[in-house]
């Protein structure tokens, strides 16, 4: 990030944590189901006489239950409404784990937001709500945008791309050797996440062109997206995960894309406020 910005996003967050926001500091749980199963979710509410944007967070793998990053937290105080949720099949939500399970979550958590009860008791502002994730979560974000019309604005935090994921199992054992006995640990009854692991892993190795987000960057370019990474991220490496897809972008004259990389890690550990002040000044200064 470019030091002017940075100082400018920082002034910005210091001066509006000056203002007492009227927000909770404990989320409400609500209903929500999809496919029939009901998710473990939670809102972040603000109390406010306008309408107010509202941003959902989509944990990654196996991820947690409850705040992301410690942004539900962070954001609602400074006005901005948040959705949390667990996927079908991890950890307290019903069902089984599946990317397509989990693109259909996001689906439904943005219905919620729209109906007109819940747009009046949370105060959203239905022309300004993010779809945004961080790992896992910034994939299902941007493959759920590909086939959901409704997603219009997503922020990808460390964001992978699943097919290359894939693609880097079938092309390299010693990849694969390494990366699927981390998968298996969150494999429930051990871990949180329920599911069948290798009909999974055989469902991604046959549709990895479903999940390339650079094969449907098509469908994308006229989103406003904002991409945030780590140098320092062994995760999800930026050359590969994130760089292809802007790149591609920038060839389809997407205009309403932009990338911001951080001096960290995958988990942003040394730049939580940082990445605080920066989604709240990508949210608030919409076009």
């Amino acid at each position: 990030m470019k030091p002017i910005k940075l100082q400018f996003v920082l002034f910005i967050l210091c001066c509006l944590m000056s203002i007492q926001v009227n927000s909770q500091t404990q989320p409400v749980k609500i209903d929500l189901f999809s496919n029939g199963n009901k998710l473990n979710a939670e809102v972040y509410p603000v109390t406010s006489d306008k309408y107010l944007p509202a941003i959902i967070l989509l944990h990654g793998y196996p991820g947690r239950e409850g705040d992301l990053l410690g942004l539900g937290e962070k954001l609602s105080s400074l006005g901005i409404v948040v959705l949390i949720f667990n996927y079908q099949g991890t950890w307290s939500s019903e069902g089984e784990f599946s990317f397509e399970n989990s693109m259909e979550d996001v689906g439904t958590a943005i219905k919620f937001l729209k109906k007109k009860e819940n747009i009046e008791r949370f105060k959203i502002d239905t022309s300004n709500i993010v779809v945004s994730g961080h790992s896992l979560g910034g994939a299902m974000a941007l493959t759920a945008a590909i086939y959901n019309t409704e997603i219009k604005r997503i922020i990808s935090i460390a964001g992978a791309d699943e097919s290359v994921f894939g693609r880097k199992m079938l092309a390299d054992q010693g990849f694969r050797d390494m990366f699927e006995p981390w998968l298996k640990t969150a494999v429930y009854p051990e871990g949180p996440v329920k599911f069948n692991f290798e009909s999974h892993q055989n469902y991604l190795f046959s549709n990895l062109d479903r999940f390339d987000q650079v094969k449907h960057a098509e469908a994308l370019k006229n989103k406003d997206i904002l991409y945030l990474g780590g140098w320092k991220d062994q995760g999800v490496i930026l050359e590969e995960h994130i760089i292809p897809l802007y790149r591609k972008l920038q060839e389809l004259n997407a205009n309403n894309v932009e990338i911001i990389v951080f001096n960290t890690d995958h988990y942003f550990k040394n730049v939580r406020e940082e990445l605080t002040a920066t989604i709240y000044n990508w949210i608030i200064t919409k076009d």
